[in-house]
């Protein structure tokens, strides 16, 4: 294995022994919005990368499958990652250097499980340093605590805490990593709730020490950001993971101990079904993506969208095009074709126990975060639209949760009988399809067959162009 420079040894045990009375005057987050701050919430839209020994396994709960030799992309071009980000219209970008197992994307001192053990030896971190600084991105690194490798045995342990050897293996990592690249702009620290208030100061203070206009985010998951949990701070982000912010904006001001702080948020998701990648993946709706992007930032957030390099080593062509046409309906808004739905009667055939919360128009209302519901149970069900005039439409839009429909009919009322237009098997999340232009008030979406009680969380018809 490549040794590193001589001094980085001496950098490593100055840092594990820094001084404990140094370490409590030493960097905290801002109070209020600086220079460095204000930068980071101009950047606005960013690429996330998932790429690493999951991408090979296919899984990252498991160490199944995962020695080292299983790493070996045959095409690997990191520079296409941040040229697509740029082309994009991305600002920033964040790649996962190790997550949950274990294995490291750099050649880590007197470490056994990285790139340097692997089939392919390639310093991805080097690489993606290289191309951001000449594709003019900002470059962010992700981290994981939460790590099957060092925290032994072969599944995920989520709430086991951090014992000393592993946490000083994190802060030997952290010290490569700002050490080398001292131009990482932010760094994501995830499962941070696995650390003790103490440890989480210690990794949040060592990287400020590094590197003083390093970004720290500790990832809080699924949280609008309106409160930071005790279990994420310190931190000078925040993050939803998959949870866009309140309709009311993002409150950048949060009080902790009383006291406040200046707090941005960014959202990540996803392009596609998974944060790695998989076979068969399918890349969202960019009527979707759209609408992630839009309510992202008019909520105060910045907007992280995750790509997953597949076994070669590269962005898969799908993924590349969803990003190219997001771009194009971002830079002219006026090419996002309505939905035809507006001011429309709804029945359903089912409503999960009556609760307005669930029902119809829910489906109907242009946002991808409320839902119509059917009980549990329900293996067929019916939404049908009176659309108060007649209209033309060729397209339908479907999202649906869970991925319970098997069979479904698109139907519109003609002579007072019920004709179908289209006719499919399985929707999922993303669903999207032009058929035959059809005039008519009145449509129908029939559920013949479902697993269990469908859901949707959107539902819409354009008109054709």
């Amino acid at each position: 294995m490549r040794k590193m420079q001589t001094i980085l040894p001496v950098l490593i045990v100055a840092v594990l022994t820094w001084d404990a009375c140094a370490a409590e005057s030493a960097a905290v987050p801002a109070g209020k919005r600086t220079k460095l701050l204000a930068q980071w919430e101009d950047l606005k839209y960013g690429m996330f990368i998932h790429y690493g020994m999951s991408t090979f396994t296919g899984d990252y709960r498991t160490s199944k499958n995962s020695a080292s030799e299983i790493y070996a992309p045959t095409a690997l071009d990191v520079r296409q990652w941040v040229s697509t980000a740029r082309r994009a219209g991305m600002k920033y970008a964040v790649l996962t250097a190790k997550h949950t197992l274990g294995h490291c994307l750099w050649d880590s001192e007197d470490y056994d499980y990285d790139v340097a053990t692997s089939t392919d030896k390639t310093d991805v971190i080097a690489d993606f340093m290289a191309a951001c600084k000449a594709e003019s991105i900002k470059p962010g690194i992700y981290y994981c605590v939460l790590d099957i490798h060092n925290e032994g045995g072969t599944e995920l342990k989520w709430q086991a805490p951090v014992g000393a050897e592993y946490e000083a293996q994190i802060k030997r990592h952290l010290t490569e990593l700002h050490t080398n690249h001292p131009d990482i702009f932010e760094q994501w620290v995830d499962i941070p709730h696995k650390l003790s208030v103490r440890q989480r100061w210690d990794i949040y203070r060592l990287i400020k020490r590094l590197n003083p206009d390093c970004l720290v985010i500790m990832n809080a998951a699924f949280r609008d950001g309106t409160k930071i949990p005790e279990g994420a701070w310190p931190t000078d982000l925040t993050n939803g993971e998959r949870t866009l912010p309140p309709p009311s904006g993002h409150n950048p001001v949060q009080l902790i101990d009383g006291k406040a702080y200046y707090v941005p948020m960014e959202m990540c998701e996803t392009v596609t079904d998974n944060w790695f990648w998989h076979p068969g993946d399918r890349v969202r709706s960019i009527r979707h993506l759209n609408y992630l992007y839009r309510e992202n930032l008019n909520r105060g957030a910045s907007f992280l969208l995750n790509v997953s390099p597949d076994t070669t080593g590269q962005i898969p062509a799908d993924q590349v095009k969803a990003l190219m046409d997001l771009k194009a309906m971002i830079d002219n808004p006026g090419s996002l074709r309505p939905s035809v739905i507006i001011d429309s009667k709804l029945k359903a055939s089912n409503v999960f126990k009556n609760q307005d919360q669930y029902g119809p128009r829910n489906a109907v209302d242009n946002n991808w975060t409320t839902r119509w519901a059917t009980d549990a149970g329900a293996k067929s069900a019916w939404l049908e639209i009176d659309l108060g005039q007649i209209k033309t439409f060729d397209t339908v839009v479907i999202n649906e949760g869970w991925d319970r429909v098997r069979r479904f009919q698109l139907q519109y009322e003609l002579g007072g009988q019920w004709r179908t237009c289209l006719e499919g098997t399985l929707v999922g999340p993303d669903y999207e399809k032009q058929f035959e232009p059809v005039t008519a008030r009145r449509v129908r979406l029939n559920i013949l067959e479902a697993t269990d009680g469908p859901t949707l969380w959107e539902f819409q018809l354009l008109a054709p162009r």
